[in-house]
């Protein structure tokens, strides 16, 4: 087995909110494995998040099947098999099923995994390269009761938190080599209905249609469910003009809430590309160097359709030409191509990818039309004495990155804060300056500053984010 980052951690996080089914939701009912009493179904949908992967570059595994129990009934989450990629969701939330039960107080839930492959950073090869493991379960269902049973009523509404800690599940050998053997550690507990985990922060899909009539359109995701978007007079729109100027083919990205029909209300739709080809990841080098990058290297953690060639947990190069439009999503100011542009690319940043997918060439290129910086999340701890506070919460402090990302910046990271900067389990930039080197996980914007180097522009900071 080759050297690895030892000391891998991950919380990947499941939410399930239940609401009534009037129609309009396009998934198909789930199954029970005992006869339901006749009465008005409720729609599930489960929302990822929180998978901190220092040392991982992709964490793949299988969702064979996830179920609720009330002790006399079980019905089943799951239509089909879902395969998710964990390592983009760390600070976020994105939609992964959608569902409907029937009513009533469930007190266990029971999952089945298979498939685990995990993609890693080989540091015994010169430069690193990216490595895999096909992982094999030690126990591929696990049973978890609920603390506080979650009751579901007839146009109702509830929800589930599943956190998958990978410091527990993921095996190691006396080296700190990771050995592929996984032993899932999973919580599971009952959320509030109003938790922030019922925001959907990014979902993308093909446009299937569009209903002017109705204010809504309809996308294809890349496991071939389609999902009824709906907007109104308050939904913010990028790359397009509004529902009227969309037309096939197209692929989109939004941002919103799972509403009590199954529909998701956006809040933001973004045109991502008129092309067929997508592919979202982390950017590993920009060329040249400096000035105005012609291509980069990026890291895929997702793509639609799959690509030959590109998979996913692997680089892939990205051609830049003169007419790539970059925006930075849900800016919502039009001063993002200041900020975000060919010049203005850096390690680290996460961005979306529309344009075409060359595969006549080996390897593969993607030559893209159009870029978008993501917000992302990253997990490390605050580096002793560097806060800097101007006035409140505006200042700045440097982070020392976990894992991947340590690799990545070879230097602590700059954080700035402000007086938009939500501070959670700390009351705020002040209370940082404490001299001790706390756990920190950091979301905002990963841009470049004027020596070249990159800046987190933070948009939430978390003390002690495990505990």
């Amino acid at each position: 087995m080759k050297r690895m980052f030892p000391g891998v951690v991950v919380a990947c996080a499941l939410a399930l909110l239940l609401a009534s089914c009037s129609g309009g939701g396009s998934q198909p009912a789930a199954t029970s494995t005992a006869t339901q009493p006749t009465v008005a179904p409720a729609t599930v949908y489960i929302t990822g998040s929180d998978a901190p992967l220092p040392s991982v570059l992709a964490f793949q595994i299988t969702i064979n099947s996830l179920s609720l129990s009330d002790g006399a009934n079980t019905v089943q989450l799951l239509s089909e098999p879902t395969t998710l990629e964990f390592s983009r969701l760390l600070g976020l939330r994105a939609l992964l099923a959608l569902g409907s039960v029937n009513p009533g107080a469930y007190t266990s839930v029971t999952v089945s995994l298979a498939s685990p492959v995990i993609s890693y950073l080989d540091l015994s090869t010169t430069p690193a390269s990216v490595g895999t493991i096909n992982g094999t379960l030690t126990s591929s269902t696990i049973t978890k009761n609920l603390p506080v049973p979650l009751t579901v009523a007839s146009n109702g509404l509830g929800g589930l938190h599943f956190h998958f800690d990978l410091r527990d599940s993921l095996a190691v050998d006396g080296a700190g080599n990771i050995t592929g053997s996984v032993n899932p550690h999973i919580g599971i507990r009952a959320l509030q209905v109003d938790d922030d985990d019922a925001q959907i922060d990014e979902l993308h899909g093909g446009l299937v249609s569009t209903n002017t009539a109705d204010n809504s359109f309809v996308i294809q995701r890349s496991n071939g469910r389609q999902l009824t978007i709906r907007v109104n007079s308050q939904t913010q729109w990028d790359g397009t003009t509004g529902l009227a100027a969309m037309a096939t083919p197209a692929i989109i990205e939004v941002s919103g809430k799972i509403q009590a029909d199954g529909s998701l209300l956006a809040d933001h739709v973004e045109l991502t590309t008129s092309d067929r080809n997508f592919l979202a990841g982390l950017v590993l080098d920009a060329a040249p160097a400096s000035g105005a990058a012609s291509s980069l290297t990026l890291l895929v953690r997702e793509e639609m359709p799959p690509v030959t060639g590109m998979p996913v947990g692997f680089p892939a190069k990205v051609n830049i030409g003169a007419t790539t439009v970059f925006n930075i999503y849900r800016f919502g100011l039009p001063v993002d191509q200041l900020l975000f542009n060919s010049s203005e690319l850096v390690r680290g940043q996460r961005i979306a990818i529309g344009g075409v997918a060359d595969t006549t060439v080996n390897p593969p290129v993607m030559n893209a039309r159009r870029i978008l910086l993501h917000r992302q999340g990253l997990d490390g701890s605050l580096n002793p004495g560097s806060v800097v506070i101007t006035s409140g919460n505006n200042g700045s402090f440097t982070l020392v990155a976990n894992g991947f990302f340590g690799y990545l910046f070879g230097a602590p990271l700059k954080v700035m804060t402000s007086s938009m900067t939500r501070f959670i389990n700390v009351s705020g930039l002040s209370a940082l300056d404490n001299g001790t080197a706390v756990p920190l996980r950091v979301v905002g914007l990963l841009l470049k500053d004027s020596g070249g180097n990159p800046v987190l522009v933070a948009g939430a900071v978390i003390a002690n984010p495990e505990q």
